[in-house]
């Protein structure tokens, strides 16, 4: 079965063409800079042509599990409903992240494990799933349960990305206490009694757990030869820790000085979607677009909010110095494709998975207007 789109704006690696695209069999058969196309090509009307997006990091299944507190939604329904909302933002690949270990909100995200995978799996399995679906597993290395959660997966197909983090008050992530004291009382709910406890409890498991099960979750990942990523970096030495553990991907690095230590390392620096679209950090640190305008980033994910990838390509273009649409696309497309290890997707090329995305600015924002994975229309 063929497929030619007409009258596209194809947004290639390198920069933005008029042109056709042809489909065959799942796969790109033509990219061609002219007018011409067969009878029957379907009209684009001007609009952008790209490649489907590839999200490293998401959690957004989490919040179809879970929609308010204390409710739970079917596991494989709550996965179908999620890859509807991923397939109309554009994403054909997505990787789930989903939380091993103790978190700072206790073992609850940690007891969503086990349904959200077998909830992934089962509608993945029953060709439910429009995007190509992976599991992105997080695993907080201050959590005494993380090992054994971890060897559960040691032959599990679905796992396609490892991340090691270490959620503990006054470092990374939340280096302002103030903010992490504030965020205890208005998010969780917590009292000042249970905050302290909390602190106490969190920094004694990051100085004795900690650095011992980095490098031991590091080791099961470089065994099965799954990618490995830090997670909120903050210092120079915590990037030069991640690169000797092997990682290749740094996840929201919160400094400048570390997204700089990543380039002179050689991780792949990546910030979330709604950080660059908001144009600031909930914690307070760095923004993905003074990265940006560094030349300090890489890889964008949608983190929380699947729309926001899409979104964060084209608020590159059109208001950071030295980025165009091509270089902005690449960030959610090759850039990812290429650090997952994914050689077939990320581009349009000839040969090449036929994951598309059409969209169109409308008032200054991108709208999808047509997905297709592997040359079927999904959305």
């Amino acid at each position: 079965m063929t497929t030619v789109f007409r009258n596209a704006r194809l947004v290639l690696p390198d920069r933005v063409i008029d042109g056709t695209l042809a489909v065959a069999d799942g796969r790109i058969a033509a990219v061609d800079d002219g007018p011409a196309a067969p009878a029957g090509a379907l009209d684009l009307q001007g609009d952008y042509l790209m490649p489907g997006l590839v999200d490293l990091h998401s959690d957004n299944v989490e919040n179809h599990y879970q929609p308010r507190p204390q409710v739970y939604w079917d596991p494989v329904a709550a996965a179908v409903n999620h890859d509807g909302e991923v397939a109309v933002s554009g994403i054909t690949t997505i990787f789930d992240a989903l939380c091993l270990g103790l978190t700072e909100k206790g073992e609850l995200r940690a007891s969503h494990l086990r349904p959200l995978i077998g909830g992934i799996a089962g509608a993945k399995a029953a060709g439910m799933l429009r995007a190509d679906h992976r599991v992105h597993l997080r695993c907080e290395v201050i959590g005494p349960k993380v090992l054994d959660q971890l060897a559960t997966f040691d032959d599990d197909p679905l796992v396609g990305l490892v991340s090691v983090m270490d959620h503990a008050p006054g470092q990374r992530q939340t280096a302002d206490l103030d903010i992490w004291y504030r965020l205890r009382r208005e998010n969780d709910g917590l009292t000042e009694e249970e905050i302290r406890a909390d602190f106490e409890r969190l920094t004694v498991a990051s100085r004795e757990l900690g650095p011992r099960q980095r490098r031991a979750v590091a080791a099961w990942a470089r065994d099965r030869r799954l990618g490995l990523a830090s997670h909120d970096d903050q210092t120079g030495e915590h990037v030069a820790e991640s690169a000797e553990i092997g990682c290749t991907i740094a996840e929201f690095p919160t400094t400048v000085e570390a997204a700089a230590a990543c380039r002179r390392h050689g991780l792949a620096v990546m910030m979330g979607g709604p950080n660059l679209v908001r144009g600031r950090s909930s914690y307070g640190n760095v923004t993905a677009r003074d990265l940006a305008a560094d030349g300090l980033l890489d890889i964008v994910s949608s983190d929380y909010v699947p729309a926001s990838m899409l979104h964060a390509a084209f608020t590159l273009a059109d208001s950071v110095a030295g980025w165009d649409l091509s270089r902005a696309v690449r960030t959610v497309t090759a850039a990812p494709a290429d650090a997952a290890g994914l050689a077939d997707r990320g581009r349009l090329a000839p040969g090449l998975r036929a994951d598309l995305v059409r969209a169109r600015l409308v008032d200054g924002r991108p709208v999808v207007r047509g997905v297709w994975v592997a040359g079927e229309r999904v959305a």
